[in-house]
């Protein structure tokens, strides 16, 4: 029989690496989950979810123009992939029928606020009224109810996180920027996705005109990310708790 001895210092040692991989867990679970997290006493919004499904989403921003919208939506339908889209109140109203397209396709609609202003510099008052307003306009056009938020520009505080919250949506950033809001052209697009993109993703994207380049790439950043084996699905299924890990020991098939 061997011995082990383990000191004092070991055991703290032990004891401390037991609550890292507790804290990690957990701090999965909460991002899967689609809660927000504490840290250093300062909330975060959710920038990617882990999972052990090899699973990302796409996700575009919407806020102005009408020759983008209809490509992308065309390129997502060619290659049979749903995605989540981040949609400003301004842009829905003057777009009905896009909206009601992107709804239609079985694409998830999500907010982008009304105003397309840096809300950390605003009163809870005129962050929840930004928020309620775009809400009022997707539900209307959609029948949905929106559950998650993406404030303009990426841009937050805590009074941000904490407002949409009590208005029933989860603060969502991003993992992964493509980087096609600074005019890209298609394949330089694609290849940064492609070099960076693991499971667990939320890949932040645009439909607005200010993308042109976007819906060039889409059938070569679909077709390479199922090549690695990663699936695509709408940000509501990526943040799904993930499954019980299976502790069976196997029956021998």
């Amino acid at each position: 029989m061997l011995l082990v001895t383990i000191t004092r210092r070991g055991r703290r040692r032990l004891i401390l690496a037991g609550i890292l991989i507790v804290a990690v867990v957990a701090a999965g679970y909460l991002v899967s989950a689609g809660r927000h997290l504490l840290v250093s006493g300062r909330l975060l919004p959710v920038y990617r979810a882990v999972t052990r499904e090899k699973k990302l989403a796409l996700t575009f921003d919407i806020s102005w123009g009408q020759e983008m919208p209809p490509r992308v939506l065309d390129a997502l339908k060619a290659e049979g992939v749903r995605a989540t889209f981040f949609l400003s109140g301004p842009w829905a109203r003057s777009y009905p029928d896009l909206v009601k397209r992107i709804a239609g396709e079985g694409h998830e609609i999500a907010s982008h606020g009304y105003e397309h202003v840096n809300l950390s510099g605003y009163s809870r008052e005129f962050i929840s009224d930004n928020i309620r307003r775009t809400h009022e306009i997707l539900v209307e056009l959609t029948g949905q109810q929106p559950r998650f938020f993406r404030p303009p520009n990426g841009d937050f505080n805590d009074l941000v996180i904490q407002t949409a919250a009590e208005l029933g949506y989860v603060t969502v950033i991003w993992s992964l920027d493509s980087l096609d809001w600074k005019r890209l052209n298609s394949d330089e697009i694609a290849k940064r996705i492609l070099n960076r993109a693991k499971q667990g993703d939320i890949i932040l994207m645009h439909a607005s005109d200010s993308a042109p380049g976007t819906p060039g790439a889409l059938p070569t950043i679909i077709q390479g990310l199922r090549a690695k084996g990663l699936e695509m699905v709408r940000l509501g299924e990526l943040m799904q708790p993930p499954p019980p890990l299976d502790t069976s020991t196997g029956s021998g098939k």
